[in-house]
């Protein structure tokens, strides 16, 4: 999904680009060299990522249903419905959902351009995984939480 050539994306509800891996469901609402949106929905229980940093892009997250935590470096915090959590990308973190009910969130990454690794997730294709990680200085970093 791109913005049109006046600079503006407008979508009717359930409209965007589905992006599914690993039982996880992206719409992608807004994807632009400046903004990537999209409602994502985490299956129950899903351990997220490893403790990582992209120093490329910020990440916000906006819970919608269900529960969400996201750890910074060695702090984990419970997000419920309506909770909004804020990360820089060069600070390490991670996010998962604790619980057996799907977490349906939006994320926000300011600037845009890491769909492209969701996308290289859901296709299976390493090569476009590892270009787009590489374009957002994307790294695993040791995990506070083991």
């Amino acid at each position: 999904m791109n913005a049109n050539g006046n600079g503006h994306v407008l979508l009717a509800p359930g409209e965007g680009e589905v992006i599914e891996a690993g039982g996880n469901r992206l719409v992608v609402k807004v994807a632009t060299s400046s903004q990537l949106v999209c409602e994502y929905t985490a299956p129950p229980l899903f351990p997220g990522p490893p403790l990582h940093v992209h120093p490329g892009f910020d990440e916000t997250f906006l819970v919608l249903d269900g529960r969400l935590e996201v750890t910074v470096r060695d702090e984990a915090a419970q997000l419920a419905s309506g909770a909004t959590a804020h990360v820089s990308g060069d600070v390490p973190h991670t996010f998962r959902n604790p619980d057996g009910e799907h977490a349906r969130f939006l994320l926000i990454c300011s600037p845009g351009g890491i769909e492209d690794y969701f996308r290289g997730i859901a296709a299976g294709d390493a090569e476009r995984i590892a270009a787009a990680a590489q374009r957002v200085g994307y790294q695993p970093v040791a995990d506070a939480r083991d």
